[in-house]
Protein backbone atom coordinates (compact mmCIF):
# COMPACT_ATOMS: atom_id res chain seq x y z
CA UNK A 1 0.00 0.00 0.00
CA UNK A 2 1.45 3.38 -1.04
CA UNK A 3 1.84 6.23 1.42
CA UNK A 4 -1.07 8.18 -0.12
CA UNK A 5 -3.45 5.22 0.04
CA UNK A 6 -2.37 4.51 3.61
CA UNK A 7 -3.26 8.01 4.76
CA UNK A 8 -6.59 7.94 2.90
CA UNK A 9 -7.46 4.85 4.94
CA UNK A 10 -6.34 6.66 8.08
CA UNK A 11 -8.51 9.68 7.29
CA UNK A 12 -11.55 7.45 6.80
CA UNK A 13 -10.72 5.73 10.10
CA UNK A 14 -10.58 9.07 11.96
CA UNK A 15 -13.88 10.28 10.48
CA UNK A 16 -15.62 7.06 11.55
CA UNK A 17 -14.31 7.40 15.09
CA UNK A 18 -15.57 10.97 15.40
CA UNK A 19 -18.94 9.96 13.97
CA UNK A 20 -19.26 7.31 16.67
CA UNK A 21 -18.25 9.76 19.38
CA UNK A 22 -20.98 12.22 18.38
CA UNK A 23 -23.59 9.47 18.86
CA UNK A 24 -22.71 8.81 22.49
CA UNK A 25 -25.08 11.32 24.07
CA UNK A 26 -24.62 14.11 26.62
CA UNK A 27 -21.33 14.81 28.29
CA UNK A 28 -21.05 13.00 31.64
CA UNK A 29 -21.32 15.19 34.72
CA UNK A 30 -18.79 13.19 36.75
CA UNK A 31 -15.30 14.61 37.01
CA UNK A 32 -11.85 13.10 37.23
CA UNK A 33 -10.65 12.16 40.68
CA UNK A 34 -7.73 14.14 42.06
CA UNK A 35 -5.57 11.05 41.77
CA UNK A 36 -5.96 8.42 39.08
CA UNK A 37 -4.13 5.87 36.95
CA UNK A 38 -4.87 5.01 33.33
CA UNK A 39 -4.82 1.72 31.46
CA UNK A 40 -5.15 2.25 27.72
CA UNK A 41 -4.65 0.24 24.55
CA UNK A 42 -4.26 1.29 20.97
CA UNK A 43 -3.83 0.24 17.36
CA UNK A 44 -1.84 2.32 14.91
CA UNK A 45 -0.85 2.59 11.28
CA UNK A 46 2.65 3.83 10.48
CA UNK A 47 4.18 5.12 7.28
CA UNK A 48 6.34 1.98 7.42
CA UNK A 49 3.93 -0.63 8.80
CA UNK A 50 1.43 -1.04 11.61
CA UNK A 51 1.44 -1.79 15.33
CA UNK A 52 -0.20 -1.98 18.73
CA UNK A 53 0.52 -0.11 21.96
CA UNK A 54 -0.24 -0.39 25.67
CA UNK A 55 0.17 2.58 28.03
CA UNK A 56 -0.01 2.79 31.81
CA UNK A 57 -0.17 6.38 33.09
CA UNK A 58 -0.18 8.02 36.52
CA UNK A 59 -1.52 11.49 37.22
CA UNK A 60 1.25 13.71 38.65
CA UNK A 61 -0.45 17.11 38.61
CA UNK A 62 -3.70 18.43 37.16
CA UNK A 63 -2.18 18.75 33.68
CA UNK A 64 0.67 16.26 33.81
CA UNK A 65 0.72 12.46 33.59
CA UNK A 66 3.64 10.04 33.74
CA UNK A 67 3.60 7.35 31.00
CA UNK A 68 4.98 3.82 30.80
CA UNK A 69 4.45 2.21 27.40
CA UNK A 70 5.04 -1.00 25.47
CA UNK A 71 4.70 -1.16 21.68
CA UNK A 72 4.84 -3.72 18.92
CA UNK A 73 5.44 -2.67 15.30
CA UNK A 74 5.68 -4.66 12.11
CA UNK A 75 8.24 -2.73 10.06
CA UNK A 76 8.18 -2.69 6.27
CA UNK A 77 10.22 -0.89 3.61
CA UNK A 78 8.85 1.62 1.08
CA UNK A 79 10.79 -0.32 -1.56
CA UNK A 80 8.76 -3.50 -1.06
CA UNK A 81 7.01 -4.68 -4.23
CA UNK A 82 4.88 -7.83 -4.26
CA UNK A 83 5.02 -10.05 -7.33
CA UNK A 84 4.22 -13.57 -8.44
CA UNK A 85 6.06 -15.96 -10.73
CA UNK A 86 3.31 -16.39 -13.33
CA UNK A 87 5.11 -19.25 -15.08
CA UNK A 88 5.12 -21.52 -12.02
CA UNK A 89 1.73 -20.20 -10.83
CA UNK A 90 0.16 -21.69 -13.97
CA UNK A 91 1.34 -25.15 -12.86
CA UNK A 92 0.65 -25.04 -9.13
CA UNK A 93 -1.83 -23.47 -6.70
CA UNK A 94 0.88 -23.34 -4.00
CA UNK A 95 2.74 -20.50 -5.68
CA UNK A 96 2.13 -17.32 -3.66
CA UNK A 97 3.02 -13.67 -4.03
CA UNK A 98 6.37 -12.67 -2.58
CA UNK A 99 8.32 -9.47 -1.99
CA UNK A 100 11.26 -9.40 -4.38
CA UNK A 101 14.53 -8.61 -2.60
CA UNK A 102 13.26 -8.78 0.97
CA UNK A 103 16.02 -10.09 3.22
CA UNK A 104 14.41 -10.02 6.68
CA UNK A 105 10.99 -9.72 8.27
CA UNK A 106 11.47 -7.08 10.98
CA UNK A 107 9.35 -6.87 14.14
CA UNK A 108 10.03 -4.08 16.62
CA UNK A 109 9.37 -4.02 20.38
CA UNK A 110 9.62 -0.72 22.27
CA UNK A 111 9.64 -0.16 26.03
CA UNK A 112 9.52 3.48 27.06
CA UNK A 113 8.89 6.16 29.62
CA UNK A 114 7.63 9.71 29.23
CA UNK A 115 5.12 12.41 30.06
CA UNK A 116 1.71 13.55 28.86
CA UNK A 117 0.97 17.27 29.19
CA UNK A 118 -2.65 18.46 28.78
CA UNK A 119 -2.42 21.62 26.67
CA UNK A 120 -6.18 22.29 26.43
CA UNK A 121 -8.81 20.77 28.70
CA UNK A 122 -12.45 19.93 27.98
CA UNK A 123 -14.73 22.82 28.93
CA UNK A 124 -17.95 22.38 26.93
CA UNK A 125 -20.14 19.61 25.61
CA UNK A 126 -18.59 17.70 22.72
CA UNK A 127 -15.25 19.36 23.34
CA UNK A 128 -11.86 17.72 22.94
CA UNK A 129 -8.84 17.82 25.22
CA UNK A 130 -5.49 18.16 23.48
CA UNK A 131 -2.36 16.56 24.92
CA UNK A 132 1.33 16.72 24.02
CA UNK A 133 3.26 13.52 24.72
CA UNK A 134 6.97 12.73 24.67
CA UNK A 135 8.46 9.29 25.33
CA UNK A 136 11.93 7.78 25.17
CA UNK A 137 13.11 4.23 25.71
CA UNK A 138 14.60 1.09 24.25
CA UNK A 139 13.92 -0.49 20.84
CA UNK A 140 14.48 -4.16 20.05
CA UNK A 141 14.28 -5.05 16.35
CA UNK A 142 13.86 -8.77 15.69
CA UNK A 143 15.17 -9.79 12.26
CA UNK A 144 13.70 -13.06 10.97
CA UNK A 145 15.44 -14.18 7.76
CA UNK A 146 13.26 -14.50 4.67
CA UNK A 147 13.55 -17.69 2.64
CA UNK A 148 12.36 -18.42 -0.89
CA UNK A 149 11.70 -21.56 -2.89
CA UNK A 150 14.30 -21.29 -5.68
CA UNK A 151 15.20 -23.40 -8.70
CA UNK A 152 18.54 -25.18 -8.21
CA UNK A 153 18.68 -27.08 -11.50
CA UNK A 154 16.57 -28.31 -14.41
CA UNK A 155 16.56 -31.73 -16.06
CA UNK A 156 14.76 -32.65 -19.26
CA UNK A 157 13.06 -36.03 -19.74
CA UNK A 158 10.83 -36.84 -22.73
CA UNK A 159 10.90 -33.17 -23.69
CA UNK A 160 9.50 -32.28 -20.26
CA UNK A 161 11.39 -29.94 -17.94
CA UNK A 162 11.73 -31.09 -14.33
CA UNK A 163 12.62 -28.32 -11.90
CA UNK A 164 14.58 -29.11 -8.76
CA UNK A 165 14.25 -26.53 -6.03
CA UNK A 166 15.07 -25.90 -2.38
CA UNK A 167 14.93 -23.03 0.10
CA UNK A 168 17.45 -20.21 -0.18
CA UNK A 169 18.04 -16.64 0.99
CA UNK A 170 17.74 -13.86 -1.57
CA UNK A 171 21.54 -13.56 -1.61
CA UNK A 172 21.75 -16.86 -3.50
CA UNK A 173 19.55 -15.45 -6.27
CA UNK A 174 21.43 -12.16 -6.35
CA UNK A 175 24.81 -13.89 -6.70
CA UNK A 176 23.56 -16.28 -9.40
CA UNK A 177 23.69 -19.52 -7.42
CA UNK A 178 20.09 -20.24 -8.41
CA UNK A 179 18.21 -19.45 -11.60
CA UNK A 180 14.72 -18.42 -10.51
CA UNK A 181 12.45 -17.65 -7.52
CA UNK A 182 9.29 -19.75 -7.43
CA UNK A 183 7.56 -18.48 -4.28
CA UNK A 184 8.20 -17.58 -0.67
CA UNK A 185 8.95 -20.27 1.91
CA UNK A 186 6.68 -20.78 4.95
CA UNK A 187 7.01 -18.14 7.69
CA UNK A 188 8.32 -20.76 10.12
CA UNK A 189 11.47 -21.15 8.00
CA UNK A 190 14.23 -19.16 9.65
CA UNK A 191 12.67 -18.79 13.10
CA UNK A 192 15.75 -20.41 14.63
CA UNK A 193 17.94 -17.73 13.02
CA UNK A 194 16.29 -14.62 14.51
CA UNK A 195 18.68 -11.82 15.44
CA UNK A 196 17.95 -9.04 17.93
CA UNK A 197 19.12 -5.49 17.15
CA UNK A 198 18.87 -3.26 20.24
CA UNK A 199 18.61 0.52 20.12
CA UNK A 200 16.84 3.58 21.48
CA UNK A 201 13.86 5.58 20.36
CA UNK A 202 12.17 8.92 20.90
CA UNK A 203 8.50 9.58 20.21
CA UNK A 204 6.60 12.86 20.07
CA UNK A 205 2.88 13.12 19.42
CA UNK A 206 -0.37 15.00 19.92
CA UNK A 207 -3.38 13.23 21.41
CA UNK A 208 -7.00 14.36 20.94
CA UNK A 209 -9.30 12.86 23.59
CA UNK A 210 -13.01 13.14 22.70
CA UNK A 211 -14.53 10.75 25.29
CA UNK A 212 -17.77 12.02 26.89
CA UNK A 213 -17.09 10.29 30.21
CA UNK A 214 -14.34 11.97 32.22
CA UNK A 215 -13.01 8.60 33.42
CA UNK A 216 -12.82 7.09 29.91
CA UNK A 217 -10.09 7.53 27.29
CA UNK A 218 -11.07 7.60 23.63
CA UNK A 219 -8.44 9.43 21.64
CA UNK A 220 -6.84 9.91 18.25
CA UNK A 221 -3.05 10.19 18.43
CA UNK A 222 -0.83 11.61 15.68
CA UNK A 223 2.95 11.73 15.90
CA UNK A 224 6.37 10.56 14.85
CA UNK A 225 8.98 8.06 16.05
CA UNK A 226 12.75 7.96 15.54
CA UNK A 227 14.68 4.71 16.16
CA UNK A 228 18.46 4.55 16.42
CA UNK A 229 19.98 1.05 16.48
CA UNK A 230 23.41 0.04 17.75
CA UNK A 231 23.74 -2.48 14.89
CA UNK A 232 22.34 -2.15 11.34
CA UNK A 233 18.81 -3.42 10.68
CA UNK A 234 18.23 -4.87 7.20
CA UNK A 235 14.82 -5.29 5.58
CA UNK A 236 15.72 -5.24 1.87
CA UNK A 237 18.81 -7.07 0.64
CA UNK A 238 22.08 -5.17 1.05
CA UNK A 239 20.36 -2.05 2.46
CA UNK A 240 21.22 -1.83 6.19
CA UNK A 241 19.94 1.02 8.38
CA UNK A 242 21.03 2.21 11.81
CA UNK A 243 18.45 5.01 11.72
CA UNK A 244 14.72 4.70 10.99
CA UNK A 245 11.84 7.12 11.37
CA UNK A 246 8.09 7.00 10.77
CA UNK A 247 4.91 9.02 11.17
CA UNK A 248 1.82 7.35 12.59
CA UNK A 249 -1.80 7.75 13.59
CA UNK A 250 -3.42 5.67 16.32
CA UNK A 251 -6.70 5.14 18.09
CA UNK A 252 -6.34 4.83 21.88
CA UNK A 253 -9.01 3.61 24.27
CA UNK A 254 -8.95 2.89 27.99
CA UNK A 255 -10.17 3.73 31.47
CA UNK A 256 -9.04 5.90 34.36
CA UNK A 257 -9.38 4.66 37.91
CA UNK A 258 -8.66 5.81 41.43
CA UNK A 259 -5.85 3.57 42.74
CA UNK A 260 -6.82 4.31 46.37
CA UNK A 261 -10.13 2.47 45.93
CA UNK A 262 -10.24 -1.30 46.07
CA UNK A 263 -10.99 -3.33 42.96
CA UNK A 264 -14.45 -4.52 44.06
CA UNK A 265 -15.62 -0.94 44.62
CA UNK A 266 -14.34 0.14 41.20
CA UNK A 267 -16.15 -2.79 39.61
CA UNK A 268 -19.43 -1.72 41.21
CA UNK A 269 -18.92 1.86 40.03
CA UNK A 270 -18.43 0.69 36.45
CA UNK A 271 -21.70 -1.27 36.62
CA UNK A 272 -23.55 1.86 37.77
CA UNK A 273 -22.15 3.85 34.84
CA UNK A 274 -23.50 1.41 32.23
Amino acid sequence: MTLVRRFIVLLFFVVCIFKLSNAQGEFAEDRESLRYNVNQFGAKVNTNGFGFVYTFAQRVTYRLRRNYEAEYDYVSSPKEVKMINSYFASYSNNVKRFIFGKDNSVHNIRLGYGYNWMMFEKRDKNSVSIHLQANVGFSFAFEKPMYYEMVDSVTVFNNMANYHYSRHRFEDYYTGKVSDIITKAPFSTGLNEIKVRPGNYIKLDFSFDFARNAMIVSAIEVGGIVDLYYFPVTIMYNQPHNFMWSMYIAYQFGRKYNPTLNRDYRREQRKLQR
